[in-house]
This record gives structure tokens, C-alpha cells and sequence, in this order.
């Protein structure tokens, strides 16, 4: 008995299904045929490992391919509301991720930067930039990093 009624069920499930796919229309669009659905913005994320705090601007070290480490400059103006919106956001990183920098990019321009880092400033990433560091790029209106 068990068995019988398991064999409609399947059959009554395979005619369903059937029945649903003669329709031959498409309610939805399929998620890779995109069309007119591109979006504009992207972005990219890329992993740090220091951030030193100078007078104008913050100076990170970000991972490049292979062993290499990069050396970005952000300027700390971009943190201020005074020409529309911020260029520079930052947010608490969770406990068992590391610290990342998220570039966001409208048709390739550069829009802003996240800077996802632990708030407590005494975690072992954020650093006193050193009174000798030279920080050129404090005044810069645009952010590009190389990998």
C-alpha cells in the first residue's frame, strides 16, 4: 500500500511539472541573461594590514599579489560631510574577520571607500603614523590602488 501510494505521488509530481513547463512562458527574466540589468557601481575588496593614523590622512598597507604590500594614503577630509557625501565610511570588523578596504566605483570613477577595521584603537592594526612618515596624497580627490 505504501508503495502505491509513493508511485502516485511521484507520478502526480512528474505530470505537474510537466504541465508547468509547456506554459513555454517566462514570468521572470533568468538571473544570467541580464539585458538592461547591469548595474554601474562595483567594487572591490582588498585586505590590510596596518593602518597608521597621520595628521591629514590615514596610510594603509594592503596586501598586493604574491608577498607584495602596497601603501595607500586616504585622506581624512573625505570622512567630513561638506561636499554631498562622504567619500570615506568606516565599519567594525566582526570578531574572526580581518581588516578590508571596500573601493566602490560608479561607471569606473572612483565614489568611496569602506574601511572595515576594529574600533578599539589599541587592536594591534591601527598604529601612530611615525613623525618622519612622509604622507603625500592628503589632498588627493581620487582613490587607485595598484595589485
Amino acid at each position: 500500500m505504501k508503495k502505491l501510494l509513493l508511485t502516485f505521488a511521484l507520478a502526480a509530481a512528474m505530470v505537474f511539472s510537466a504541465a508547468a513547463d509547456e506554459s513555454g512562458k517566462e514570468s521572470t527574466p533568468r538571473v544570467w541573461d541580464h539585458g538592461d540589468n547591469i548595474s554601474s557601481i562595483s567594487y572591490q575588496n582588498v585586505r590590510f594590514h596596518k593602518i597608521y593614523d597621520a595628521q591629514d590622512a590615514y596610510v594603509v598597507l594592503y596586501e598586493k599579489q604574491g608577498l607584495k604590500i602596497g601603501t595607500a594614503v586616504i585622506p581624512k577630509k573625505w570622512a567630513k560631510n561638506t561636499e554631498g557625501h562622504r567619500k570615506l565610511l568606516f565599519r567594525n570588523a566582526p570578531a574572526k574577520i580581518g581588516s578590508y578596504l571596500t573601493i566602490i566605483k560608479k561607471d569606473g570613477e572612483f565614489q568611496k571607500v569602506l574601511v572595515t577595521v576594529p574600533s578599539n584603537r589599541f587592536n594591534p592594526i591601527w598604529a601612530m603614523a611615525p613623525a618622519n612618515m612622509e604622507v603625500n596624497g592628503a589632498d588627493a580627490d581620487t582613490f587607485e590602488i595598484e595589485l
